[in-house]
C-alpha cells in the first residue's frame, strides 16, 4: 500500500505523502512546514526533560522522502528552527551532515514567526531565505495561513499544524495531523 496519496487542486498535480510532505512533481519540489529542528535542545536547555532524537528523526524523515521522489528543490514553509537556543552544536551538526548528503538540492527557507527569532543562519548553510508571498507559476508560498494572494492560484503554507481526531465509537486514535485546504490555501501539517 503506497504512504501517498495523488491530488489534484486548481489544475496542478500533487503527492501528498504520509510522511506530513507535498510533492509537486511537474516542479520537482518537495514542501514541507514547521520543521522546529532542535526543539528538544530549547526545551533540555530550560530544564524541560524531552526525548532527545527529534532532530534527527526529522531531517531523517525529509531525506527519505526527498530519495522516494528524487526532488530537486526543497521549501520549509517556515520555522525550520524552533528558537535560536536550537542552534545547539550537536543540531548544527545534524543540519550539516542533512546538506552535505543533498549537495544539489536546492534549499528555500519561506521566513516564519519562529525563523525572526533565530536570525541568521550559518553563512556557509546553503539555505536561502526567503520571505513569505514568493510565488512559483502561481503557487504563493508563506507561513501562516492568507486569503489567496492576487495572481495566485493556491497558496501553501504551515503555522497551524493541522490536526483531526480519528476515532469509532468508543475507540480513539487521538489527534491525527492532516493536511487542511480551503478557499485556495493548503496548509500543510507540521513535519517536526
Amino acid at each position: 500500500m503506497p504512504n501517498y496519496i495523488d491530488i489534484e487542486l486548481a489544475g496542478y498535480s500533487f503527492r501528498l505523502f504520509a510522511e506530513r510532505c507535498l510533492y509537486w512533481p511537474a516542479q520537482r519540489i518537495l514542501f514541507v512546514a514547521d520543521t522546529h529542528l532542535g526543539k528538544e535542545a530549547t526545551f533540555t536547555r530550560g530544564g524541560i526533560p524531552v526525548p532527545l532524537g527529534s532532530t534527527q528523526g526529522t531531517l531523517k524523515t525529509i531525506e527519505e522522502v526527498l530519495r522516494k521522489t528524487d526532488a530537486k528543490c526543497l521549501y520549509v514553509l517556515g520555522d525550520l528552527f524552533h528558537a535560536k537556543s536550537s542552534l545547539s552544536s550537536p543540531v548544527r551538526n545534524c543540519v550539516e551532515s542533512f546538506l552535505a548528503d543533498f549537495p544539489g538540492l536546492q534549499f528555500n527557507l519561506v521566513r516564519g514567526n519562529h525563523d525572526a527569532h533565530v536570525g541568521r543562519l550559518p553563512a556557509h548553510w546553503p539555505i536561502e531565505t526567503i520571505d513569505p508571498g514568493v510565488q512559483i507559476q502561481g503557487i504563493a508560498l508563506g507561513h501562516h495561513p492568507s486569503a489567496l494572494p492576487e495572481g495566485a492560484s493556491l497558496y501553501f503554507c504551515g503555522h497551524l499544524h493541522p490536526a483531526i481526531h480519528v476515532g469509532f465509537q468508543n475507540d480513539s486514535l487521538g489527534r491525527q495531523p492532516c493536511f487542511w485546504h480551503s478557499d485556495g490555501c493548503m496548509v500543510l501539517p507540521a513535519i517536526g
